[in-house]
């Protein structure tokens, strides 16, 4: 088995080649193992070609392990993850490779409240990897049976829409991507009163019509479509659903930070000021809005399972992640772009002012991010080197994820990537002439580290 499938909080990799179904089957068992043949565990599926031979493999290695499965089908993973929250089950786990190429799939697994492992992940890993699964005899194998499709989201459309109610009818336009959001995401947006639209949305695995990853460069037909028929704004998920970028009715991409921070405001009126977690790349707008507000800003690592411990350990109100994860506890603790979705459009029925006079209210600041090319033999050693030059220069570092230099007109981040041989910078500053010497600033470190590695 191909160990660089293994993350911190997923399984990825590419179908037949690096991931194939004799891995998932182990991983399965391994995880049936960690849960000690016992209990019950929830599966869902996004629409990759493979992950319906995925679910299989998984749904075999748990059952032989003692585990019973109950499979929703394909949902959208924060559909997935209510059933599970919801239901009588002591873990869950979801067939996915996010906004990954179609060529790749993987695994994700889920505690009962919906929300990712995060060490225990390893432990799950390390068993697939060595060996060492409890198999159990023919007569205890796990059960299987399967939930309807429609039922599960029905089931979730009724949660929140006993919670959320428009004023008026908003004009909304969805870019489904092709992808798991299909049915659920227009179906709710619109019995909760909005007028729906959408684009991409038959679910394909092939993703024929635009990358499964939502950004500015892929959204370019939304954003078209949205000033052509006067939308308010649009949505554009990624395949599982579990991300989404929002476009103002000028058709721009919004910044995730930006979508929090109006969520942030709703909250804090509605029921004070709090905590609101960021990861460490999160733009410095974050403070500066929220702080405004009374509330405080808590950074923490890259990754929605990391996201998610830190809601819980600081009880937050809101978290923020730069790549467009959204989490609102006053539903649930794990992340949901259509929930968010619908969080906006409620704002904006409420509201006399567009979307794009909202964001425009707020700062935007130059951002840039620079990849270096290092070996993964030395990168980490590159890391090391990096933290020590940066100490030399009598900066405040921040060693949350990676390192984060921090300035009082901007900030650089440096983290080496777990899956090529580089070493990722983002840089944010105040003015343009700020950033471009932020950027000589990382680059004159990084050749020197490398130097001295």
């Amino acid at each position: 088995m191909d160990e660089h499938i293994f993350r911190a909080y997923d399984v990825r990799g590419i179908v037949n080649k690096e991931l194939t179904s004799d891995a998932v089957a182990s991983i399965g068992m391994a995880f049936g193992t960690y849960l000690e043949g016992k209990g019950r565990v929830l599966i869902g599926r996004d629409v990759r070609t493979s992950s319906e031979m995925f679910e299989a493999a998984f749904v075999s290695g748990l059952a032989s392990a003692g585990v019973d499965v109950v499979s929703t089908g394909l949902v959208p993973i924060p559909v997935a993850n209510f059933m599970t929250m919801q239901g009588d089950f002591d873990a869950g786990s979801y067939i996915t490779a996010s906004h990954n190429p179609p060529e790749y799939n993987g695994v994700r697994l889920r505690r009962s409240d919906g929300t990712g492992y995060t060490v225990e992940n390893e432990v799950v890993w390390k068993t697939a990897l060595e060996g060492g699964h409890r198999l159990v005899g023919w007569e205890d194998i796990g059960g299987f049976s399967r939930i309807d499709e429609k039922e599960a989201v029905s089931e979730y459309k009724d949660f929140l829409l006993e919670r959320i109610t428009m004023k008026r009818p908003v004009k909304t336009l969805l870019d489904i991507g092709n992808g798991a959001a299909y049915y659920a995401a227009p179906l709710i947006l619109g019995e909760a009163g909005a007028e729906v639209s959408t684009i991409n949305g038959e679910p394909d695995g092939r993703f024929p019509n635009r990358p499964s990853e939502p950004n500015d460069k892929t959204l370019g037909a939304l954003k078209k479509r949205v000033v052509e028929i006067g939308a308010e704004f649009g949505v554009g998920y990624d395949g599982d659903s579990d991300r989404a970028m929002s476009v103002d009715d000028k058709g721009r991409t919004v910044q995730t930070e930006k979508i929090g921070i109006i969520l942030a405001r709703d909250l804090i009126e509605r029921k004070g000021p709090g905590v609101v977690v960021a990861n460490v790349s999160c733009s410095m707008i974050v403070e500066e809005e929220i702080e405004k507000l009374g509330g405080t800003v808590t950074r923490v690592r890259v990754g929605d399972v990391f996201i998610a411990e830190a809601v819980k350990e600081h009880d937050a109100i809101l978290a923020i992640e730069t790549s467009a994860h959204i989490f609102m506890p006053e539903f649930y603790v794990f992340d949901d772009p259509i929930l968010a979705t619908l969080q906006i459009a409620r704002i904006l029925s409420e509201k006399d002012e567009r979307l794009s006079e909202i964001v425009d209210a707020m700062p935007s600041y130059p951002y840039e991010e620079i990849n270096f090319a290092c070996p993964d033999e030395i990168k980490f050693q590159v890391m090391d080197e990096i933290v020590s030059e940066f100490s030399g220069m009598g900066v405040e570092l921040d060693l949350t994820d990676g390192v984060k230099v921090n300035y009082s007109d901007g900030w650089i981040l440096l983290r080496p990537s777990n899956t090529s041989p580089k070493i990722r910078a983002a840089i944010e500053a105040k003015t343009p002439a700020r950033l471009k010497e932020l950027k000589k600033i990382v680059a004159d470190v990084f050749e020197k580290s490398k130097g001295r590695a």
